[in-house]
């Protein structure tokens, strides 16, 4: 029998298992899960945000402090409205037009909208970075539509003839990535908030190794100071590892294995002290992941890569 071949690379988001490093982050992670996949009346869903600001020391994740504001406004609870309002504005990923959104306009006729406006002005003022937001905002839709034919059912020729513009578009939007980090610098939440940051994440994880590796040492720079997902910089950390050829640490990358019967396996690539998975994964802000009966890939496994 041939050995193995592997067909598909894949980036995979964990649903949550059934343990964690403390219970705290178990029971966060838990209510996390439910309130974004049922929609419950505002005034659930707010006792539910109220719990997990109150269980892990505020809540740690700005897209849940978000929903939380919204949430808040949405049940008329004035005062929750008030701190939370203060409390998003001081995150460096904060842009001064998120005001704007036509949920969130209720927050200006409020009476402390002039003093959260002035704060705001000065904490999220980034229109020296339009052009930035703009182009890295192109690139990602140009990295996720020529993938897109992926889902279908190919034959060889076509997967290779698709396959063939994703490598044209990757190496096109490296470059362009390549010549704006230069010009405006790393893509910190600071210069480009929080959803254009996550633009150049997306299309930076496609890129050759050395690039990836740089990316992932500016990108530890950024979260230790309170400027970028730490979430995104697990995974572009066990992407760059399995990348080397070495084991991952926060447990994210998966690989797709098809044997000669053409049956498809997917495979967690090795973890580096597999003990300590959900620790590393908690400090990352990642929910805990349940690793029993998943399988394993072996490192000296002889395979070949396809793409």
């Amino acid at each position: 029998m041939k050995k193995p071949t592997l067909t598909i690379l894949m980036l995979y988001l964990f649903t949550f298992g059934s343990f964690a490093q403390t219970p705290e982050w178990t029971e966060y992670c838990q209510i996390r899960d439910d309130i974004n996949h049922n929609d419950y009346p505002p005034e659930i869903a707010y006792g539910m945000y109220c719990r997990m600001d109150s269980i892990y020391n505020g809540i740690p994740h700005f897209t849940d402090l978000y929903n939380f504001l919204s949430t808040a406004l949405a049940c008329n609870e004035q005062e929750k409205t008030k701190e939370l309002a203060f409390r998003i504005v001081r995150w460096k990923c904060w842009d001064s037009r998120f005001f704007n959104q036509p949920k969130l306009e209720a927050v200006k006729q409020m009476d402390f909208w002039p003093k959260l406006d002035s704060l705001s002005q000065v904490n999220g003022e980034k229109k020296q970075y339009t052009n930035y937001m703009l182009e890295l905002y192109e690139m990602r839709i140009s990295d996720q539509q020529c993938r897109q034919a992926l889902h279908g059912e190919l034959t060889r020729e076509e997967s290779d003839s698709v396959w063939r513009i994703i490598h044209h578009t990757d190496s096109l939007n490296l470059s362009r990535l390549k010549e704006l980090i230069a010009e405006y610098g790393f893509p910190t939440w600071e210069k480009v908030s929080y959803d254009y940051a996550l633009c150049a994440w997306l299309v930076a994880q496609h890129a050759d190794s050395a690039f990836l590796h740089m990316y992932v040492e500016q990108l530890k720079k950024a979260v230790a100071d309170n400027n970028a997902n730490p979430a995104n910089l697990a995974y572009m950390i066990d992407r760059d590892l399995m990348n080397r050829n070495l084991p991952q640490l926060y447990g994210s990358q998966f690989i797709g294995i098809s044997n000669d019967e053409g049956i498809m396996e997917n495979m967690l690539w090795p973890v580096e002290n597999m003990e300590q998975l959900n620790a590393r994964r908690e400090h990352l802000l990642l929910p805990p992941m349940d690793t029993t009966g998943i399988k394993i890939y072996e490192l000296d496994r002889d395979i070949r890569f396809l793409h």
